[in-house]
């Protein structure tokens, strides 16, 4: 910004050297043959000059101040957006406020007002020397003035500009309601208001130096526009600290006499703040807090409140917030420290507030309103074969006749007795009979007792002195479960309320399981029952199942037909010609049957690789090509089972190899493993989790071997493979011999036999994979430091031992 002021000004000097270049007159030497007429053309062309440079002169002038003006406005934005941010910044700092009214300060519920422009004032505003007014008429009579509040408090309204003078008004430390109405009538007098309005503004505030001092945060001098009251200062230094005053804030000014804030009346008045407008060099002082008391418990805003003067416990109560509905008023507790001791006051509150008197609190007084724990009494309880059962008002002469007309009792209530439940005063409790016959018949009956708090009626229901049962249907229903018994309930009620029997129960029977017991009672025994099923044209049907009464406890069991199976289906997919899904057409249907009825296997068929997935079992190794040289005698013609999935894969032509061998690729993809799978193990900090991350690696490596593709050698075995394009085995990774073996591509897998020194390898097929395993790896538990101080120490203690021993020998000789 300072070096585009410096560049205006300089544009500015230039422009002002060179006009007053040219605005010289030039000294014409004069000639006798130079025409006079000549001579003054020239002089009116120099002269336009002249004006056209004073005009651009002007000009540039003009947009240089429009530009200072803008960088200037920007910089105050600027600056006041920087001023806000860390104001704000300082505020969240500020601890929680100890004190009731602390807090006003600290939580932006009171702002500082820091800019002097685009503030509006409120009425009650002072106005003194250097507050800018903004005043505007406008309809029939068009007047505009911005007039600022001089030295000597006067305002000048005078408008050369239309040749009306106006005398001054002086409007020092008036309140600024107040002035607008004079300079509204100065106005009347001079100028015609007939059908105008008239708008008067603070267009600019003054600003004051504040001096704040005492328990604040931030004590010292503060300048800010005039339109903050005392409050708004204290905001600016934090507010009180956690040990200064909310109730006692002096404000001394020198042309004021001392005003006293007390934030708990600008909590209840907020317009009491208009009282506190400043002057310039006017102090704030805060001092330590006074009477500090805590209230806690039943109360609005428990807190720690300062009292001043004659206020005490209604006071405080007052300012808290006032008591909560559910608060003890009979016992207030009071804790107090009076003489190096803690002693506890009970005041009765309601007492105090009958007599119209107070109690006298202390400095450190913690004040606790119980709430009342026991809840209401005037109640009682109505339970079971009611209509409306629930609690009821319990009022002084309330009889259980009154109470059972409320409630309803219903028809299905036992009607020959009820109880009161009623609580005895050592909380025992006494169940007090009631005839409700008698008591419906004649209400003026003994049965009708008088009623207590807390009563309990229940009124039982007549189902509550019947046993209930049930029987059970398990087997081939649609909804098998659990059904309640009636003596009603018939074998064909409950396969109805199952739903109905299955397709599957055909031509099959049910059988019933009964418990019975012998004469004497005290034995059971179960005896079985059973009927058949018919199909009479796919409408199942169960003879005699209308008339046969069920019993407690009776389980019926629904038969599936061993006749009946319902379709069982298997996948074949790959290289045949109709793959898909196919059902069994028979108990004992093979691999090979249904080779034949999906059109056999296709011209590029692996059958070498065919693989047969069995649900449960999982892998079942199959050789399509041995199967084909054998037909339906080969062990692996395999009866079919239900969900057996068989994919035949595409010729394959080459041969996989993997593991610890030296080929580049291999053994570079292995190397990045081993470092990563040792960091992996440097990071663990346990042993099992170095074995879980051993075994990780360990299934990943089998399920997903790093490994190349190859052409296939008819005859040759693993070894070939490994020394003619895996360039042998990588005995630095741990790969051996021994560890060779070779998976086929139907999932079988052969490994290196050894003799003595000779070692037999195994065959090779297409679409093999020969690979070479590694030694496990063993964990190193890591080794402990050898603490050399207890290894000499217990030496020495040996040694001292032994030759003790063998004094006391020698002594003993």
């Amino acid at each position: 910004m300072k070096l585009k002021l410096i560049i205006l000004l300089f544009i500015c000097l230039n422009t002002l050297w060179l006009s007053n270049l040219i605005a010289q007159e030039p000294v014409i030497p004069v000639a006798p043959q130079i025409d006079p007429v000549v001579i003054d053309k020239i002089k009116d062309n120099l002269n336009d000059i002249n004006s056209s440079v004073t005009t651009k002169k002007n000009k540039v002038v003009d947009e240089s101040k429009e530009i200072i003006d803008k960088e200037v406005e920007n910089d105050e934005d600027n600056e006041e957006e920087e001023r806000k941010i860390k104001f704000d910044i300082r505020q969240a700092e500020l601890p929680e406020a100890r004190i009731w009214g602390q807090q006003f300060f600290r939580d932006q519920s009171i702002t500082l007002f820091t800019r002097s422009r685009d503030i509006k004032a409120i009425d009650s505003y002072l106005l003194g020397i250097g507050d800018e007014l903004a005043i505007t008429i406008w309809g029939a009579t068009d007047y505009s003035a911005s007039v600022a509040i001089d030295e000597e408090g006067f305002i000048n309204l005078t408008n050369p500009g239309r040749g009306v003078h106006i005398p001054r008004l002086y409007i020092r430390e008036m309140k600024f309601s107040d002035a607008k109405k004079v300079i509204e009538e100065r106005l009347t007098n001079h100028v015609n208001m007939a059908n105008s309005q008239i708008s008067i503004e603070l267009n600019y505030s003054r600003s004051l130096t504040i001096n704040i001092t005492g328990e604040v945060f931030n004590p010292g001098s503060y300048t800010f526009p005039a339109v903050n009251t005392a409050f708004n200062a204290l905001v600016a230094a934090g507010g009180p600290s956690q040990i200064g005053s909310v109730r006692l804030i002096k404000v001394v000014s020198s042309e004021y006499k001392t005003r006293i804030l007390d934030v708990y009346k600008f909590m209840n008045n907020p317009n009491v703040a208009d009282d506190f407008f400043l002057f310039n060099n006017d102090y704030v002082y805060v001092p330590l807090a006074g009477r500090v008391v805590e209230i806690e418990g039943a109360i609005e805003r428990p807190f720690f409140y300062e009292l001043i003067d004659n206020e005490n416990l209604i006071e405080l109560i007052d300012y808290s917030g006032g008591l909560k509905s559910d608060a003890y008023r009979r016992n207030i507790q009071i804790i107090r420290y009076e003489n190096d001791e803690e002693r506890l006051i009970d005041v009765n509150l309601s007492e105090l507030i009958r007599q119209n008197k107070n109690f006298d609190l202390k400095d450190g007084d913690r004040i606790k309103i119980n709430p009342i724990k026991q809840a209401f009494s005037n109640y009682i309880t109505v339970n079971g074969a009611v209509k409306l059962p629930g609690t009821y008002q319990l009022l002084s002469n309330s009889t259980i006749y009154d109470v059972l007309m409320k409630a309803g009792v219903i028809r299905s209530a036992v009607m020959e007795r009820i109880y009161i439940k009623r609580l005895r005063e050592d909380l025992s409790l006494d169940y007090i009979p009631v005839n409700v016959h008698e008591l419906l018949d004649n209400p003026n009956s003994p049965e009708n007792k008088t009623l207590s708090p807390f009563d309990e009626i229940e009124v039982k229901y007549k189902s509550d002195f019947i046993d209930k049962y049930n029987v059970q249907i398990y087997g081939a229903v649609r909804k098998p479960g659990s059904y309640e018994y009636s003596d009603s309930l018939s074998l064909n009620d409950v396969i109805y309320m199952a739903n109905g029997i299955k397709r599957e129960a055909s031509n099959s029977n049910i059988e019933i399981s009964r418990l019975k017991t012998d004469d004497s009672g005290n034995k059971t025994y179960i005896i079985i029952k059973n009927f058949t099923i018919s199909d009479f044209d796919n409408n199942l049907k169960v003879e005699g199942a209308d008339d046969y009464k069920l019993h407690p406890y009776d389980q019926i069991f629904v038969r599936i037909s061993k006749e009946y199976k319902s379709p069982e289906n298997i996948t074949i997919n790959g290289e045949i010609k109709w793959p898909g899904i196919y059902t069994l057409t028979k108990e004992d249907e093979r691999v090979y049957d249904l080779l034949k009825r999906a059109g056999g296997w296709t011209n590029i068929a692996f059958l070498k690789g065919a693989k047969l997935i069995r649900k449960g079992e999982g892998l079942v190794l199959l050789d399509l090509e041995l199967l084909k040289k054998e037909g339906k005698k080969s062990r692996f013609n395999y009866v079919l089972r239900k969900d057996d999935i068989i994919n035949i894969p595409k010729l394959k032509d080459l041969v996989s190899i993997a593991g610890k061998i030296n080929h580049p690729l291999v053994k570079e993809n292995g190397e990045i493993a081993e470092k990563e799978l040792e960091l992996k193990l440097e990071k663990a900090s346990s042993e099992i989790e170095k074995k879980e991350i051993l075994l990780e690696e360990f299934k990943n490596e089998k399920n997903n071997p790093r490994k190349i593709n190859i052409p296939f050698h008819q005859g040759k075995r693993a070894k070939f493979y490994v020394k003619e394009y895996g360039a042998g085995i990588d005995w630095k990774l741990g790969g051996r011999k021994r560890l060779i073996y070779v998976r086929y591509a139907n999932g079988l897998v052969k490994k290196t036999k050894s003799f003595l020194f000779f070692k037999k390898y195994p065959k090779v097929e297409k679409g093999a994979l020969v690979y070479v395993g590694t030694k496990e790896k063993k964990i190193k538990k890591a080794r402990k430091a050898i603490d050399w101080h207890k290894v000499i120490t217990d030496t020495l203690a040996l040694a001292v031992s032994g030759l003790t021993v063998y004094a006391l020998i020698n002594a003993l000789k």
